[in-house]
């Protein structure tokens, strides 16, 4: 029954206590009505034991009045339970084992002969006329008596117990309570101890334990909610753990990534403070120490994207844009910087939009993510290879597809290029100069337009990166 719920667990054990504690009561009270003869006399026993004596009395006629008769008359009436007085027809008292007259005179004899009287607290008594042979009233015996069930037995404490009858459907029920009270107790302390022990261990942060418990009921579906709360509460805290053991990854990475060109910049500094650097040599160093400084205002700048895009209170900033005049504005950029390189680049744009033409982008963190891709392909795509940018406008959103000839992406690449402070693999390397951050802000500034992003492998050879973005409300 412990898969039962609580309320109906309850009912059940209530009903069982009321029925067999009236199937038990009615057993009881048989056996105590089949018993009862032997324990003690009903109540009206000495009642009815009185037509009897009157009989033996009225045999005996005025002979009761006579003092001596007494003993005869102990004989008769019964010691216990009935007591008498014997009256001469004046009303006065002769002998008896009531010493008080009941009658006060003879008026008050006459008035109450063969009536009963109400003596209080269950008393009564009989007033007999006593007769002559020749019908005469010659006196009166007065039989006193109980109407009150009196022990057959001289075990005072059975008949007590006997008495105390009445009580027994309580004593049932009080007995049955605690049985039932007992096993749903049972049935209850287990699960709450595994709550209390949970809450315990989760207060002294330990996780690694189960609330084992299956049973269909409310504490079951309780134990349930906290052992989901628990498996919750301990992937929240891996993931912090996650987190944290990133964040000190990624502290340790730009520490590195720093080093490298600070080092640079001092050692090239001291060099041109010691004055050992004459004529070309000169230029070079300066050079040296504005390509390292340029590489950590890069680096600082990514990591300060970073910081802003992955703040909780970032918010992206559309403008209303023609995005098609703006793509041709990039593509003369681009253009420039393919040829310096000597890289063919083509772009194709096909606008498939029926309702409207300008929209609303945050166009200057599109034109980051176009920038890290587009710096990206030409960076692996060797002189006399090819970029082409496909673009297709809809109305719901705008795909790209950067495709490319270059070096193609490794396995490792293709799982990774997105994490943060990813550099590569051997085929498409991003260590030489690069924080390996500009895949990632990509990735997270497309997610908050409500796009995705991909790379995959050109055929025969070369990298596709694909991504979309949606026009803003």
């Amino acid at each position: 029954m412990k898969d039962k719920s609580l309320k109906y667990q309850f009912i059940v054990a209530f009903i069982k206590i009321i029925v067999l504690s009236l199937i038990l009561s009615i057993i009881s009270f048989i056996i105590w009505f089949k018993t009862f003869d032997y324990i003690q006399y009903p109540a009206n026993y000495y009642e009815n034991q009185l037509s009897k004596i009157i009989y033996e009395i009225n045999e005996k006629y005025e002979a009761v009045l006579d003092k001596k008769f007494e003993g005869e008359l102990n004989k008769i009436v019964p010691s216990e339970g009935i007591f008498y007085q014997v009256l001469d027809n004046e009303g006065n008292l002769i002998y008896g084992s009531i010493k008080n007259s009941l009658v006060k005179n003879k008026r008050k004899l006459y008035e109450n002969l063969n009536s009963v009287l109400r003596l209080g607290n269950n008393n009564f008594a009989k007033v007999v006329p006593i007769f002559n042979k020749d019908s005469d009233i010659k006196g009166a015996i007065i039989l006193k008596y109980q109407l009150r069930s009196t022990p057959k037995i001289n075990n005072y404490l059975l008949y007590k117990l006997n008495n105390l009858m009445i009580f027994i459907p309580f004593l049932y029920i009080v007995v049955f309570t605690i049985f039932y009270s007992k096993k749903l107790a049972k049935n209850l302390v287990k699960p709450i101890n595994l709550l209390m022990e949970g809450s315990e261990k989760i207060k002294n942060k330990d996780l690694d334990f189960s609330i084992d418990y299956k049973e269909n009921n409310e504490l079951g579906r309780l134990c349930d909610a906290f052992e989901d709360m628990r498996i919750n509460l301990k992937d929240s805290l891996i993931k912090q753990w996650d987190l944290e053991e990133k964040r000190q990854e990624n502290i340790a990475n730009i520490a590195h990534d720093l080093k490298t060109p600070l080092t640079i910049i001092n050692t090239y500094s001291e060099a041109l403070i010691d004055g050992a650097i004459e004529g070309d040599k000169f230029k070079d160093y300066i050079e040296v120490i504005k390509r390292n400084n340029e590489r950590a205002l890069a680096l600082l700048e990514d990591i300060n994207k970073i910081s802003n895009i992955e703040n909780p209170n970032f918010t992206l900033q559309p403008i209303e844009i023609n995005i098609i005049e703006f793509l041709e504005l990039k593509e003369k950029d681009y253009n420039l910087l393919c040829q310096e390189k000597g890289v063919y680049f083509k772009v194709d744009i096909i606008d498939l939009r029926e309702k409207r033409f300008i929209d609303k982008f945050d166009i200057k963190s599109i034109e980051q993510v176009l920038d890290n891709i587009m710096s990206n392909s030409i960076r692996y795509t060797e002189k006399g290879e090819s970029i082409k940018l496909n673009i297709l406008c809809k109305d719901d959103k705008i795909k790209f597809s950067i495709m490319d000839t270059g070096k193609g992406f490794s396995n490792e690449d293709l799982k990774n290029i997105f994490n943060k402070f990813y550099r590569g693999d051997k085929s498409r390397s991003f260590t030489t100069g690069h924080s390996g951050l500009g895949m990632y802000i990509a990735k997270t500034i497309v997610e908050k337009h409500g796009g995705n992003i991909k790379a995959e492998n050109n055929n025969p050879k070369g990298g596709i990166i694909e991504f979309d973005i949606k026009p803003m409300q």
